[in-house]
């Protein structure tokens, strides 16, 4: 379903993801760990497209959507969701179930 192949990503000078190789197969549950700073929301947005990758290649359901924008890559059923509150700000938690 979701293949990526030896994604490097910086900030400046720093080295974020450094040759990030992994898959996640249909039916696989798949959880992203580490502490602040390790490059966790890094790669969710290069999975999304909102940063590119600088290199590596990034394959949902076997076809390359590396260069893909992040609103094509929506409609190719992938989708980010970040953490905060200003998605419902105003909404309680029984007008959002």
């Amino acid at each position: 379903m979701l293949q990526v192949d030896k994604l490097h990503q910086y900030y400046g000078g720093s080295h974020i993801l450094r040759g990030l190789t992994f898959d996640v197969k249909v039916g696989e549950v798949t959880c992203l760990l580490g502490r602040n700073g390790v490059g966790k929301t890094t790669l969710l947005k290069c999975l999304m497209g909102l940063l590119p990758a600088k290199e590596g290649t990034v394959n949902w359901e076997g076809k390359p959507i590396t260069t893909f924008k992040p609103h094509q890559r929506v409609h190719a059923g992938i989708a980010y969701v970040p953490q905060g509150r200003e998605i419902f700000g105003r909404l309680t938690v029984e007008e959002t179930c």
